[in-house]
């Protein structure tokens, strides 16, 4: 496996990539999006470029990681298949029961918290790799206050409604689709935003003061943070529209994970070279990621595909072959980073 790249000390893939992918591509992803949604047609395109080449592969890249090291599917192995089984079960249930706006419900709540969790893990791993050696249990505070903040205010200011979506002549699974919100008032928001305004400024005059001892975090992970929150909190409370919020709320997160499911993979594809390869179908999916990780354009191409096969089955299966992939990414991404 000496044709994998080691990566640089500190960071998933190296300086330069890390800093195009997280604080300049995801920005301009962002900005772009959100210029598209003022010409109508342009943003359906856009989105749907996103979600071909970026959002959709950041999802499909879980299941990479698991194959990368049959070791570490055979230790998920259970919960892979019961969970995949009972997302699926609970979508076509719920779908066949006439309940799709609440299942879509699931995964426009679920989606912040599946981000946050991401945000505040990516910040952790960058400290740890620059010997951080303080607790990042502020960051996590600051980043759960950070996303909750503009969700309640969301809610209590005219909730989640999806735009007439029309692509090709057909209409998306989720167009017009008003979400379930509960009762909350504008005060809750309110006091919301005062939470993050405390927990902010206190993380930012522990910054301060660590810095002056050169115990700082990273300025990256420091930007990183501004610069994630800032996008997030601007597509809640300045983007009317609901796909392109979350897409605009998606774009760092996406880019993030594939930085991570890169270096991860690499680093499994690299501690198991001399492993013997599995038999059966477990075998066939290490040796593709094998190869995968011997060849990117095979890595960019096979992501591709995968994801172009889960959109085009998109008007097909209803919306539903989708959300049962995206819900168990969402399941899958708080299971297989766990610490033992």
């Amino acid at each position: 496996m000496s044709s994998i790249p080691n990566k640089a000390p500190g960071w998933f893939i190296s300086a330069r990539a890390d800093t195009l992918a997280i604080l300049i591509g995801g920005p301009l992803i962002s900005v772009a999006l959100l210029l598209a949604i003022l010409h109508g047609p342009a943003f359906l395109i856009g989105a749907l470029l996103f979600a071909l080449f970026l959002d959709v592969p950041h999802v499909l890249h879980t299941h990479v990681r698991l194959l990368a090291e049959p070791l570490e599917y055979q230790r998920h192995k259970v919960r892979f298949w019961a969970s995949l089984g009972l997302i699926g079960a609970l979508c076509f249930g719920l779908y066949a029961f006439g309940a799709f706006a609440w299942l879509v419900a699931i995964w426009v709540y679920w989606q912040p918290y599946h981000v946050c969790k991401q945000h505040f893990g990516v910040a952790a791993l960058y400290a740890r790799k620059s010997g951080y050696r303080h607790s990042t249990t502020p960051i996590r505070t600051m980043v759960l206050a950070g996303f909750a903040a503009p969700l309640l205010y969301r809610i209590s200011h005219g909730g989640f409604h999806f735009g007439d979506y029309q692509l090709f002549g057909q209409a998306l699974p989720f167009a017009n689709i008003t979400i379930p919100t509960p009762p909350i008032g504008p005060i809750w928001a309110v006091l919301a935003y005062a939470v993050f305004a405390i927990v902010t400024l206190r993380f930012i005059v522990m910054q301060w003061r660590e810095g002056l001892r050169g115990e700082a975090l990273p300025r990256f992970v420091q930007v990183m943070l501004a610069v994630s929150l800032g996008l997030y909190n601007a597509a809640y409370l300045l983007v009317g529209d609901l796909y392109a919020l979350i897409l605009i709320g998606t774009s760092i997160h996406a880019l993030q994970y594939h930085l991570v499911c890169a270096s991860t993979v690499q680093a499994g594809l690299r501690r198991t070279s001399d492993q013997p390869v599995p038999a059966g179908l477990l075998g066939t999916g290490h040796r593709w990621v094998r190869q995968m990780g011997e060849r990117p354009w095979i890595w960019f191409a096979s992501l591709g595909m995968a994801s172009l096969l889960v959109l085009s089955l998109e008007m097909p299966s209803v919306g539903l072959l989708p959300l049962i992939v995206v819900l168990h990414h969402f399941y899958l991404d708080g299971v297989i980073w766990k610490r033992p």
